[in-house]
């Protein structure tokens, strides 16, 4: 039996990129440290706001109203709302279970069907609709679950195709003209710690599947080269991070 590198506890976890076993408390503490970071980045948390929960059936999204709901628990101006946008029979009860867990009210609709399958197939319509649904609803910012995996496979298919211009579009991060800030919390955690994170705070297994099939095999190959070389996917999260930070003049986030 392991133990822990911070205290005599049974370990839990293995970190190969930073070399640490860390037992259940030691690896909550590092998942909400890491929250934290990715919530300064922004700047938004100044002052009060609502907060738009994309809820989408997902653990990554359980394991985002789990964490933020604790983070700002104490903060009266900082308030909730779950969005649960369903499309033919995506799994939706998570959604609703762990927004009724945490009360957090849900505001629950279809994705609006397009005319056409060329229409229907572009990447940004449930976004836009996600957008739109937060703000007709007042919130100020909306969060996702994207995870550690899914930034870092983002920024390895845009150097693959050579479309580095697209990491940088309006809506990574920051609000486009008109529309309220998009950020992603759990940027900074591993797919993998993540679920072991749902799992031992009972937040669900199941989770969405993909069908893009060049996302998922440059996935698997980005997943392989970080066995070899751990660290691959939070390097590649950093590059994406000061290509922003040129972009935007190097502004610097607000504290919690």
């Amino acid at each position: 039996m392991f133990r822990c590198d911070k205290c005599q506890s049974s370990a839990i976890i293995y970190q190969k990129y930073s070399g640490k076993r860390l037992c259940q408390a030691h690896f909550d503490e590092d998942v909400f440290r890491k929250v934290r970071e990715s919530l300064r980045q922004t700047g938004l948390f100044g002052q009060g706001t609502r907060v738009a929960l994309d809820m989408d059936g997902s653990i990554d999204s359980a394991v985002l109203a789990f964490v933020l709901k604790d983070i700002f628990g104490n903060r009266r101006d900082i308030d909730f709302m779950a969005v649960v946008i369903y499309e033919g029979e995506a799994p939706r009860e998570l959604a609703r279970l762990i927004a009724e867990r945490l009360d957090i009210p849900v505001v629950e609709r279809r994705l609006p069907a397009l005319p056409t399958p060329e229409e229907a197939a572009g990447s940004d319509r449930r976004r836009e609709f996600l957008i739109a649904l937060a703000q007709e609803n007042g919130a100020g910012v909306l969060a996702t679950g994207h995870n550690l995996d899914d930034e870092a496979t983002d920024v390895f298919i845009s150097y693959l195709r050579g479309e580095l211009n697209g990491l940088l579009a309006p809506g990574r991060g920051v609000g486009e003209e008109g529309k309220i800030p998009w950020i992603k919390p759990l940027r900074r955690i591993p797919e993998k710690e993540i679920r072991l994170f749902a799992i031992k705070h009972d937040l669900g297994r199941s989770d969405i599947v993909f069908r893009d099939h060049f996302r998922i095999e440059a996935k698997r190959l980005l997943c392989e080269f970080d066995s070899r070389h751990p660290g691959t996917k939070y390097s590649l999260l950093r590059s994406l991070e000061k290509l922003s930070r040129h972009k935007s003049g190097g502004a610097a986030g607000q504290s919690l």
